[in-house]
């Protein structure tokens, strides 16, 4: 008789899950003498705080890059996003973290959502405090973010941002003040939260991401086409139109008013002029909150953004343009994700 462990009919013993730390910078890896690697940050928490990481996953390291996220440009995000995809397609790796700065992790993240094609935990983690500062919240919220990519239960929720002890989806979350607990996911609400015994989960995305994504092979290689938002305000006229077409804008988003994302009468007829030279133009609401509905009083030649931020909408706009998206098709589009 085969001992334990042994032979045809040995059960495999039940190994810790591994999550694989993806490190950006940002302040969560921010001291007053400059950004340190995630290891450091990783060792003061085993060291001041009990039980720290103990019994949570194995981990391992990628240090992309340690950079303030305010620095970031769509090429970082596809270093991002490439560095999520090689991690996820390691059959040892269970989950990924990714730490980032907070100014655009929600571009990163949404990006990401879109194309890292993965069905596994991606969990983007920041501070709004330094570490090692006063009331610092980094070393909580990357315990935490942890804690979510090795649980079972954040498979198939596409990409999530994690902190103070709250779970937003990649496409909803928006950074609102710089206080530990500013970000924000509107009207639609968490995914989950984070307690002291469990990971709670509420919701799970139903728009198209990652496995589901028509953008998971995405070429990360090749440079994202120029997409320029312009802002609707009383008064405002085409310059800004006519300047961003002139410097090759592939595409335009309008940071438009409330609730339907609408331009300034003195804005459209560039507009109106850049749709007809094969430019798209997407309208986003600059509320914030709320699904522009389609039909009139808008001009059937825009592209309306649903309930995305005008920023999540250029993400989702430069993407399906990489991808040779028909223009025909960009309603679509915005309809599915």
């Amino acid at each position: 008789m085969a001992e334990q462990g042994e032979g045809a009919g040995a059960v495999a013993p039940i190994r810790d899950p591994t999550v694989a730390i993806v490190a950006t910078g940002g302040t969560i890896q921010n001291t007053r003498s400059g950004r340190v690697a995630v290891d450091e940050v990783l060792a003061d928490i085993e060291r001041d705080f009990a039980p720290g990481l103990a019994g949570i996953a194995a981990l391992r390291v990628t240090d992309l890059f340690r950079d303030g996220a305010e620095t970031f440009a769509p090429t970082h995000w596809a270093r991002i996003a490439d560095a999520v995809r090689r991690e996820a397609g390691d059959e040892g790796v269970d989950g990924v973290v990714v730490t980032h700065g907070t100014f655009t992790v929600e571009e990163t993240a949404f990006f990401t959502h879109l194309t890292a094609g993965t069905a596994k935990p991606v969990v983007f983690v920041c501070a709004q405090r330094k570490h090692g500062s006063l009331g610092g919240d980094g070393d909580r919220n990357l315990v935490d973010a942890i804690r979510v990519a090795a649980d079972p239960g954040a498979a198939g929720r596409g990409a999530v941002v994690v902190i103070a002890e709250e779970i937003h989806a990649a496409r909803e979350v928006t950074k609102t003040s710089q206080r530990p607990g500013g970000f924000a996911s509107g009207g639609l609400g968490l995914l989950g939260t984070i307690e002291t015994d469990r990971i709670s989960w509420y919701r799970a995305p139903t728009r198209r991401h990652t496995l589901r994504s028509e953008f998971a092979a995405l070429d990360l290689e090749r440079p994202l086409p120029r997409v320029d938002v312009v802002a609707a305000y009383p008064g405002a006229d085409g310059t800004a139109v006519r300047a961003f077409t002139a410097a090759g804008a592939a595409g335009i988003v309008v940071h438009g008013f409330s609730f339907l994302g609408a331009p300034f009468p003195g804005q459209e007829p560039d507009l109106l002029r850049a749709i007809d030279a094969g430019i798209p133009v997407v309208l986003a609401s600059r509320g914030g909150d709320g699904r522009i509905p389609g039909g009139a009083p808008l001009d059937a030649r825009y592209v309306t953004a649903d309930r995305l931020t005008a920023q999540k909408a250029r993400v989702l706009l430069m993407i399906a343009l990489a991808a040779e998206v028909p223009h025909e098709e960009l309603q679509r589009v915005f309809d599915e994700y």
